[in-house]
């Protein structure tokens, strides 16, 4: 018997939970690739057998995305969806093939050599979305290269279950094609909290911890694993105490989770009576099959996810009318805030407008400076939202606002989208016109804002980038990314003043509104409606109902007192035990 001696290592936490079972290590294909020269005579023979390889390729990620249908992920989805489109993208099909036929060298050389050039001026870009898209053709070009020499990694299949995964960086159709039964959890070397394997591991309840050195937990051996996602300790051959404790914290989850399932039905009160309004933010009408809770509708729908969903870069009217229309009929009288395509920064389209890359995308062309400049885009989707908005209950939600004339502008051109289709049919509704609320700026300025729209949302996932001046998608930077800094919780205070001055509905609807740690200090700055990611809906809406108005506001006013972020975070850690 082998004696087991714990060792922890401390890693960064990226997707919540608790995980213990045996390690699996994921192996990649050998980096290994032949290259010899073939005849004249061979060419048409290689150029099938890539062609081969594309079409067992995209019937792998189509069977996958059939799978992911079924759970419902967006994130899972949109990803899956875009290394589909990656295989229809000339430099994958018509470039090498004449490559091969121009090179006269085996298909694995030439694709090999093609791809290692593409992924060159994809590192030379600084910025996360190329390092995102890096990530993505790696993904697929491993995919390829599998069937092209007939040893396609079968990576999860088989694995025992609720194993340990472990790999220098999960791909993200690795991530995607996992199971919470079959994986216990992710660890990684390498990988973000904003990658799209993050992303789609929180949207499956897989924990995740990344930064960790997996080579040597590899050379130890060990036989039991567990993975702490809330603290980013991952534990090698725990103790018999360790491994109770974390068995009944497993346990203790679990039960818990339950309890709330079965208080889904109830009111979302405060104990005191206050009435708290709870919607979904969502990416695909699937969400809310996977995801059957009571809300009020949806808070936010994120329509950039459309963009990964279709052959065309951008969606035609005529496929977006359709999902928006789909996503409003299952919300019948409900009201949908659909969010105009939310573009730039790290969702940067820059590539397919032959732009030059921006030095610095966060503070560049993005949200509704980058609809403002390109109108068509914009004017398609507005007749899109339009048109499916007929018997609806639909709102408009424009992001990224730090400008009041940002708003007149909009408005300017929803209203003459809006008059042109009258001419065509006159039941086209007039619409709600509601502002994100992202930068200091529009803070600022909020009441303001508030008197020349109908709703505001609260984002306050890019509020904190921008106030504490912190890349949100850069790892090395996630210790100072923090939602508690005062700073950010006294801005969180003005909007709340700002709406209520003029008598406008605010909704917080970024990352703070899913955590429980911050649901009695929300509720005590103000906020009376909460959009949120869909499995956190019974977490939200418990924590809602242990506390009372008269609490929520003291705990907020002795925040707002405080000027260390630790100490904020110790007494909102404290508050939280209280449920």
């Amino acid at each position: 018997m082998k004696k087991f001696k714990e060792i922890r290592f401390q890693g960064a936490p990226v997707s919540e939970g608790i995980a213990i079972g045996r390690p699996y290590f994921l192996r990649p294909l050998e980096e290994d690739v032949p290259d010899f020269e073939i005849s004249l005579d061979e060419v048409d023979a290689e150029v099938d057998r890539y062609r081969s390889a594309l079409f067992s390729s995209k019937e792998d990620l189509n069977q996958l995305r059939q799978d992911l249908e079924s759970e419902g992920s967006e994130e899972a989805m949109s990803t899956i969806e875009s290394h589909i489109q990656m295989l229809d993208d000339p430099l994958i099909t018509k470039d090498i093939e004449g490559k091969i036929r121009q090179n006269l060298r085996n298909t694995e050389s030439v694709f090999r050599s093609a791809i290692q050039d593409y992924e060159t001026r994809f590192t030379e870009r600084s910025d996360s979305f190329f390092h995102e898209r890096l990530v993505d053709v790696k993904d697929v070009t491993k995919r390829i290269l599998g069937h092209l020499r007939d040893k396609q990694d079968a990576q999860l299949s088989g694995i025992p279950a609720r194993s340990i995964v472990f790999a220098c960086e999960i791909a993200p159709s690795i991530s995607a094609s996992a199971h919470a039964a079959q994986v216990g959890a992710f660890v990684s070397k390498d990988g973000g909290g904003n990658s799209h394997a993050a992303l789609i591991a929180r949207s499956k309840g897989i924990p995740y911890v990344s930064d960790i050195d997996t080579e040597e937990i590899e050379e130890m051996q060990a036989e039991v694993i567990i993975v702490d996602g809330y603290t980013g300790l991952v534990i090698a051959d725990p103790s018999e105490e360790t491994l109770a404790k974390y068995q009944e914290k497993q346990k203790h989850l679990a039960t818990r989770y339950q309890f709330f399932l079965e208080q889904d039905h109830l009111p979302t009160k405060t104990k005191d009576g206050n009435k708290i309004k709870f919607f979904v933010n969502v990416g695909n009408p699937h969400d809310l099959d996977t995801f059957p809770y009571l809300h009020e509708g949806v808070g936010l729908f994120r329509t950039e996810y459309l963009i990964l969903q279709t052959k065309e870069f951008f969606p035609t009217e005529e496929y977006q009318q359709k999902a928006y229309r789909k996503l409003i009929e299952k919300m019948g009288s409900r009201p949908v805030v659909i969010r105009v395509f939310d573009l730039g920064g790290d969702k940067t389209p820059s590539l397919f407008f032959n732009r030059r890359t921006e030095p610095n995308p966060a503070l560049g062309i993005r949200g509704i400076r980058f609809l403002l400049r390109n109108q068509q885009l914009f004017r398609v989707q507005l007749r899109a939202i339009f048109k499916a908005a007929i018997g609806g209950n639909v709102r408009i939600l424009l992001p990224l606002i730090s400008d009041i004339n940002e708003i007149f502008a909009a408005k300017e051109i929803i209203e003459e989208v809006r008059e042109e289709l009258k001419k065509e049919d006159p039941k086209i509704p007039e619409l709600p016109i509601g502002c994100m609320i992202e930068v200091p700026s529009a803070v600022l300025i909020c009441d303001a804002i508030a008197q020349n729209c109908d709703f505001i949302s609260l984002g306050t996932n890019d509020l904190v980038q921008y106030t504490l001046g912190v890349d949100r998608n850069n790892p090395s930077m996630s210790e100072l990314y923090y939602p508690a800094h005062p700073s950010v919780i006294r801005l969180i205070k003005m909007i709340c003043v700002g709406a209520k001055k003029q008598k406008t509905p605010l909704t917080v609807c970024g990352e703070i509104a899913s955590n429980t740690l911050f649901t009695p200090l929300l509720l005590g700055l103000g906020i009376k409606e909460f959009s949120v990611a869909p499995r956190y809906l019974p977490y939200v809406k418990h924590a809602v109902r242990e506390w009372t108005s008269k609490e929520s506001l003291q705990l907020a006013k002795e925040i707002l007192e405080l000027v260390d972020p630790n100490e904020i975070s110790k007494l909102l850690t404290e508050a939280q035990k209280k449920v």
